[in-house]
């Protein structure tokens, strides 16, 4: 039997309602995985932090799911427990599945509204007006029931030789390390581990430092419990490789790229005349209005959380110096993503400059539909990151047939191929010189537009071809 460990999503949606990167990864390879290997062969885990056990249900569900749904997933892991976004009162979103919290919150929100505290609501980028227009809003009407999956504690299933495959992110949680060890030592299950970066350890400078620390002993820790460690990169492969050796413990380490394509690209372009009226209005559902104003001029797009690793203080000083180039018509500089940390320096930069007098505009916590939207709609995308484990905006900047402005550093040249433009992230007249040169030669930007349209990209069904062959190669 093979166990699809699925924690890390668990804890995701019960906050958030977008998906990234991580979280991306673990679903679209379970998802495959379970057709790969058989719905009878296949189990999805979690820890449960309630029971304190770790538990196993059955995966057909995840194998019918188009896309990465928080309501849906929200069913699954919490029940009848579980809001839905469009049922969750605005500010409150981030407790849809917390019932008590959303409970007390909503107490403290109609308190401050009743008395007309608009700078509480203001704080937290809403107001009294939509408080109360949610508040008298027609409550939409549940089509159907939900239906709380069985549980099954995997201490009381596993047999030896199963597998467990934890794809996500799971150091820092409470009692679930000591679980797996649990049952690598009374069960035998063979457990591999699939590691995204080594950022916690590398780039220090942009992580909090206890988190550093509980990121270091979680490695060393997952040292006893897995047979053997799967790495999204080369770069993350040689990463490990000198964690391995500087504490002198060694796994066996399997190399499985992430992908370059993430999927069929619909046309969204609102300039496309090749189709016709109905269908260029149907592109355009599911947009909010402040997302289809970003796209009335020519603009370049950033994807990703803004943190202080993604660089955006130096990107946002080229930018300035493009704006400041005689002759340039310079597009506007688009970022999409949600608040990160350690970004002060780019904040202050927005807020002294009004985002750059108007050239920086921002798309935060965009849709799926959304942000292909704005990638089909963008010149080209720029990624100029510090370090990356893998660089998923590069790869989907390509999948859009658009190439990028990319750092030349880590694992992002192994995405990016010769289909990109590179710089050097601690240069801001590299990352000039690369950005103004897909601004000003539009028939280069072509050229690499042309390579990404003639080049086979890696897509997540080869991800879970290679992941299968590194579980069936264990069993022999």
């Amino acid at each position: 039997m093979y166990y699809f460990d699925l924690t890390d999503i668990l804890l995701y949606v019960e906050k958030e309602t977008s998906v990234s990167g991580i979280q991306r990864v673990s679903f679209e390879v379970s998802r495959r995985m379970v057709g790969r290997l058989g719905a009878e062969n296949v189990r999805l885990s979690y820890w449960d932090r309630t029971r304190r056990e770790y538990v196993a249900l059955e995966a057909g569900f995840i194998q019918n799911m188009k896309e990465f749904s928080p309501d849906e997933l929200s069913r699954i892991f919490f029940g009848k427990k579980a809001r839905s976004q469009h049922d969750a009162a605005p500010t409150l979103m981030r407790y849809r599945n917390r019932p008590l919290k959303y409970w007390f919150y909503h107490q403290v929100r109609s308190y401050h509204a009743a008395r007309g505290h608009e700078r509480y609501f203001a704080k937290m980028g809403s107001s009294i007006e939509e408080w109360n227009a949610f508040k008298n809003r027609k409550a939409p009407v549940r089509t159907e029931a939900i239906v709380e999956a069985p549980r099954e504690v995997m201490s009381q299933i596993v047999k030896p030789g199963d597998q467990l495959i934890i794809l996500g992110a799971i150091w820092n949680i409470d009692g679930l390390e000591a679980a797996l060890q649990r049952l690598k030592d009374t069960k035998n299950l063979q457990i591999y581990q699939l590691v995204h970066d080594l950022i916690p350890l590398i780039a220090t400078e942009h992580i909090a430092a206890d988190f550093s620390g509980e990121f270091y002993h979680w490695l060393l820790s997952s040292m006893g419990y897995c047979d053997r460690f799967i790495a999204n990169s080369e770069n993350t492969a040689r990463d490990l490789q000198r964690f391995m050796d500087e504490v002198g413990k060694q796994r066996p380490i399997d190399v499985v790229p992430l992908v370059q394509k993430f999927g069929v690209v619909h046309s969204n372009r609102v300039d496309d005349p090749s189709k016709p009226f109905k269908s260029r209005l149907s592109s355009l559902h599911g947009l909010d209005q402040s997302v289809l104003n970003l796209t009335k001029t020519p603009f370049v797009l950033v994807v990703g959380t803004m943190e202080s690793r993604k660089n955006l203080w130096s990107l946002a000083q080229a930018w300035l110096r493009l704006t400041q180039t005689p002759g340039l018509n310079v597009p506007k500089l688009v970022f999409a993503g949600k608040p990160g940390w350690y970004n002060d320096d780019f904040e202050s930069l927005m807020e002294a400059t009004g985002n750059l007098g108007g050239w920086v505009q921002f798309a935060k916590r965009p849709s799926d539909t959304e942000l292909g939207f704005l990638y089909e709609n963008c010149l080209f995308t720029a990624t100029v990151s510090f370090y990356e484990g893998w660089g998923l905006p590069i790869g989907e900047s390509l999948s859009f047939g658009k190439t990028a402005v990319v750092a030349n550093n880590s694992s992002m040249p192994e995405v990016g191929g010769d289909m990109v433009e590179y710089c050097d992230a601690r240069s801001i007249s590299s990352i000039y010189d690369a950005c103004h040169k897909l601004i000003a030669d539009p028939e280069h930007r072509l050229a690499l537009e042309e390579k990404i349209r003639t080049t086979s990209l890696r897509t997540w069904d080869d991800v879970a071809k290679d992941v299968e062959a590194v579980l069936l190669s264990a069993d022999v």
